[in-house]
């Protein structure tokens, strides 16, 4: 049985560890226990004003005793290590996107998981997200019928100095990607809640306009197993940003929307119920929208991380729920492991002329 609070560690402490830091002081039956960081002085910061304890070895923390479960804020390339730690000592875990880097490595820290039988968890917070959740659970029930095409468009914008803010930034052994694998895969992940396992994917990808290893521009041509079809357009390059989004239509009807924001919801022939569903989504959404705005006012372009709450309080409090009720989390491993499946098949397809590479389902349980 968990403790009364769930002590959680923090295993890195750069840009978004703050907001999981913060996440953890706002959930119901949780709180800091420890932060752990290679950089003397990093892990303190965080750790000592909510009365935790620092640590500069994974190992130091775990041995210690002051942490029940472990949510992981390194560089994504270094996940695994410290992931595969943290479940040998029997802690439950929860990771930063992306789970690692490769679907090889992914399974790694699946597997360890269970045989350990802890809870693992990861971080794709847009799903959690008002607008996300009510359209997710109204194209479920058939409000654009039969779905035909889902598309993603995420066009972010990242500077050279963005790059150069840390040597892991933009490589392929440690970023594991750029536009896609780092900016892009929460849309990525959202895409395929909506529109279930990519089946096969055929795309181009570049290198344009920032001296990095990882692409700025990818484009894919999506099969999902359901027959339905895609687009995902993706770059790091587009001032001052657009508005990504995903694109959703079917027999009945169109949908435009994002975590946050509705931008259209065209219905044939609704019934009183849809039309008043789709009337409180658009009200949820200007609301929304002018939280979002009131945010934007005060970040230049080309900012990583932009606020300390980057959404993840209902991501940390399903986890900590989860462990407690003995479930699995929202976003499992299996779950987070399909948008890491997706884009490394479009950078093995973008590698090869665009040529259609089958995206792995995962392994048979």
């Amino acid at each position: 049985m968990p403790r009364q609070v769930l002590r959680i560690g923090v295993i890195g402490a750069g840009a978004i560890a703050p907001s999981h830091v913060h996440a953890i002081e706002q959930a119901e039956g949780a709180a800091l226990g420890a932060v752990c960081d290679p950089v003397p002085g990093r892990a303190a910061d965080l750790a000592q004003p909510l009365g935790a304890r620092a640590f500069t070895d994974v190992a130091a923390m775990l041995a210690a005793d002051v942490v029940d479960a472990v949510t992981i804020c390194t560089p994504s390339g270094l996940h695994l290590d410290a992931a595969l730690a943290a479940i040998e000592a029997g802690r439950h875990l929860l990771v930063e996107k992306p789970l690692e880097i490769t679907t090889a490595r992914v399974d790694q820290v699946i597997a360890a998981a269970a045989r350990r039988g802890v809870v693992l968890a990861g971080v794709f917070q847009s799903r959690y997200r008002p607008v996300s959740c009510r359209m997710k659970a109204l194209i479920d029930a058939g409000i654009i019928g039969q779905v035909y095409a889902g598309s993603a468009y995420i066009k972010r914008y990242r500077t050279q100095e963005y790059y150069d803010s840390g040597g892991w930034r933009g490589t392929w052994a440690i970023d594991g990607g750029g536009c896609l694998m780092n900016q892009g895969i929460h849309m990525v992940d959202l895409l395929l809640w909506f529109m279930g396992q990519a089946q096969a994917v055929a795309a181009f990808t570049d290198s344009v306009g920032r001296q990095v290893e990882v692409e700025t521009l990818a484009m894919g041509l999506v099969r999902f197993a359901s027959g339905a079809k895609g687009l995902i357009e993706a770059t790091t390059l587009a001032y001052p940003e657009l508005p990504q989004y995903l694109e959703i239509f079917g027999d009945r009807g169109t949908a435009t929307f994002n975590g946050d924001q509705l931008w259209r919801l065209d219905i044939r022939d609704p019934s009183p119920a849809e039309e008043a569903a789709r009337h409180e989504l658009f009200d949820i959404s200007a609301r929304l929208a002018a939280e979002e705005r009131q945010r934007s006012a005060v970040t230049a372009p080309g900012t990583a991380v932009p606020a300390v709450d980057m959404g993840h309080g209902p991501v940390v409090q399903d986890f900590v729920d989860a462990i407690r009720a003995g479930r699995p989390p929202q976003v499992d491993g299996t779950e987070a492991r399909r948008s890491v499946a997706l884009i490394t098949a479009i950078y093995a397809s973008g590698k090869d002329g665009g040529r259609l590479v089958e995206v792995s389902p995962g392994p048979v349980t």
